[in-house]
């Protein structure tokens, strides 16, 4: 890798991957390693799934990109499949490329229909690595800080007259970008009675809801989507990573209410690769694949199995302060006494022994976030793995 720039503050561990199949990676050397990260959460099906890839070589042998004046049936029969999953059936789509670019793109939406100074967020959130979503600057944001809501008597009922809820200036805001989960990496979730009343507020506002599924989207948190644990109705869904199964296509999904005012308004966004029929037929095999083979109402077995050895193994070692999560999106958190040198050896005691998953650097937490398609099996074998390297540590 001498001439490529790692700049992704993650360290390179195994530079010589060479295939990927279901949930295992193997190098050149023929070792093989359990993928407890889904790449960067973007398989839900594992690595090289079949029909995937089938699909995404029969539309290279026809058309992989179209322009800015012509169009291909996929396109089409992609947006209806993902609005039909979000439902959102009269609404329309966007294709794009990354969750970045989706999540900018909602967020530009908003900020024109509203005509409003302000988008409100938590402020764990991650959004996007560009952009307004990604600077979240104090002109343009509300950064609403909701750790005091987790731990208040009343997060069941949430009471809007609380002043700490007060704080936020609901006539300046336009839109709210719902992030329903990862919270920069930290697996957090917040109270439902919060998020809904936050929803309430703004759209006695007239302002609008968007909803960043790049991370938890697609059957990620044992739901299609993350927003569905909330019981809301969103303006404008970005979904990525798991869209493509490791092919890099997202999209912005919108009502109609919202579809009309931009068409008022003239509103218009082009790049490259806008509406790929390359991406757009590797998405659409994604979501057929998850409703034909029940992958997601499957999975709730293994995860249900998951978290309860999980379980035990936090009951037995103190250096594990806790377990979270939601459908296949957990979180180990270890004390705060352990320091970043000390995970940091424990992740590569992992990766030497076969086990990848996601540390965050300068976190107390490793993710859990593997395909939907692992087996109890494979459970078994993580957590045989993994109960004697936290007894090292120990």
């Amino acid at each position: 890798m001498d001439h490529v720039l790692w700049c992704n503050k993650h360290p390179l561990v195994l530079p010589d991957i060479v295939k990927g199949e279901g949930c295992y990676l193997y190098d050149r050397q023929g070792r093989k390693y359990l993928d407890l990260e889904s790449g960067i959460w973007c398989l839900p099906l594992g690595h090289c799934h079949p029909q995937i890839n089938a699909a995404i070589r029969a539309q290279s042998d026809e058309i992989m990109h179209s322009g800015y004046t012509y169009g291909n049936p996929i396109i089409e029969e992609t947006s209806q499949a993902l609005l039909e999953i979000l439902n959102l059936p009269d609404g329309k789509c966007v294709f794009l490329s990354s969750g970045s670019e989706a999540v900018e793109f909602g967020v530009q939406v908003l900020r024109k229909i509203s005509g409003k100074p302000l988008v409100l967020t938590l402020s764990d959130s991650f959004l996007g690595s560009y952009g307004s979503a990604g600077k979240k600057q104090a002109d343009e944001w509300v950064l609403f800080d909701w750790q005091r809501c987790a731990t208040c008597n009343s997060s069941e009922d949430c009471d809007p007259q609380c002043s700490y809820f007060s704080e936020i200036p609901f006539s300046r805001i336009g839109g709210f970008v719902f992030e329903p989960g990862s919270s920069s990496g930290l697996v957090r979730f917040p109270p439902k009675a919060f998020i809904q009343n936050v929803v309430k507020f703004i759209r006695q506002q007239d302002g609008f809801i968007q909803i960043n599924e790049i991370t938890t989207g697609l059957g990620r948190t044992g739901k299609w989507f993350g927003f569905q644990h909330y019981d809301i109705s969103p303006d404008i869904v970005s979904v990525g990573k798991g869209l493509g199964n490791g092919y890099p296509v997202s999209a912005i999904a919108m009502t109609p209410e919202i579809i009309q005012r931009l068409s008022k308004m003239g509103f218009y966004y082009f790049q490259s690769h806008q509406n790929d029929p390359l991406g757009c037929a590797a998405a659409k095999a994604v979501i057929i694949t998850l409703q034909e083979e029940e992958i997601i109402q499957k999975s709730k077995t293994v995860t249900e199995y998951l978290y309860e050895r999980l379980k035990q193994l936090a009951e037995k070692y103190a250096i594990i302060q806790e377990i979270r999560g939601r459908g296949l999106m957990i979180a180990i958190e270890f004390s705060d006494r352990l320091t970043d040198d000390v995970l940091s050896d424990l992740y590569r005691r992992c990766i030497q022994q076969g086990l990848i998953l996601a540390k965050r650097p300068g976190l107390t937490v490793f993710r859990i976030d593997p395909p939907l398609i692992i087996q109890k099996e494979e459970v078994d074998h993580f957590l045989e793995t993994f109960d004697p390297l936290l007894a090292e540590v120990s």
